[in-house]
């Protein structure tokens, strides 16, 4: 394994990465000046591995970045190549949509900022417990982020966001989503119109609700969900549309679908 030092994210490669895991770390480093004046940037491993790496190290399918918390500290993992499978999945939950806005793999790559919002939220006390709340507070966090400093970006998560927002998941229930794991589209459906909703949440006010989050930190289910309702009450109402009339319960936020 290779390393390319740096005090926040320092990146390991399995050979023949360097360049992809290069811009990888270029990447995330891009991002994180816009959340150095909120609390001290945490430092988070990031690994590209390749399949053979990845299967030795994880008992995850190879293919879908993720974020990972354990005794050796925050981590994110990166596929070195998206397989096939991965790819022809996605093409597949696609096809009604017609035409994506852009390439699926670098669709995926530019989710990876997704990823370190989560272990951001881990560091500083963010994390609720809840599926669909870790969910959307992450998707507000990473298109902070994009914004301040990556608005090429965040208009090109935005277009995908609003592409994606019309599959249709079957249930839309906030209570099934904390339930299911493995539903691709859904998790896709979901994670579009939580963008959305937090592109509309920055446009109103900014960075408020970050601001009034650390604050209250360390959140769970309940702290997190009265906050949103207390700062925004006609979130009561976009909650209402998928069934949700309080906290729900469920299970921490998912490890990566197969």
């Amino acid at each position: 394994m290779q390393v390319l030092p740096h005090p926040h994210i320092p990146t390991l490669f399995s050979e023949g990465g360097a360049l992809r895991a290069r811009a990888l770390q270029a990447y995330l480093l891009s991002l994180a000046p816009a959340y150095a004046p909120y609390a001290p940037l945490p430092v988070v491993r990031l690994f590209v591995l390749s399949e053979r790496d990845w299967r030795a190290w994880l008992p995850y399918p190879y293919g879908l970045p993720f974020q990972h918390t354990g005794p050796e500290g925050l981590a994110l993992y990166a596929p070195l190549t998206y397989p096939e499978r991965l790819l022809h999945r996605l093409r597949e939950v696609l096809l009604p949509l017609g035409p994506p806005p852009g390439e699926i793999p670098a669709f995926l790559d530019l989710n990876l900022g997704h990823e370190y919002a989560h272990a951001l939220q881990v560091a500083w006390r963010l994390r609720t417990g809840a599926r669909w709340l870790d969910e959307f507070l992450a998707n507000y966090l990473f298109l902070l982020g994009l914004e301040r400093e990556r608005a090429d970006l965040a208009g090109l998560l935005l277009t995908w966001s609003r592409y994606l927002s019309r599959l249709d998941p079957g249930k839309r229930s906030l209570s099934a989503y904390e339930r299911r794991r493995g539903n691709l589209g859904s998790a896709l459906w979901f994670q579009a119109h939580f963008t959305l909703k937090a592109a509309e949440l920055l446009a109103q006010d900014g960075d408020r609700l970050l601001r009034r989050l650390l604050e209250a930190a360390p959140l769970d289910r309940r702290k997190g969900h009265r906050l949103l309702v207390e700062l925004y009450p006609d979130l009561r109402t976009w909650f209402a549309a998928f069934g949700l009339r309080a906290a729900p319960g469920g299970a921490p936020s998912p490890r990566p679908e197969p």
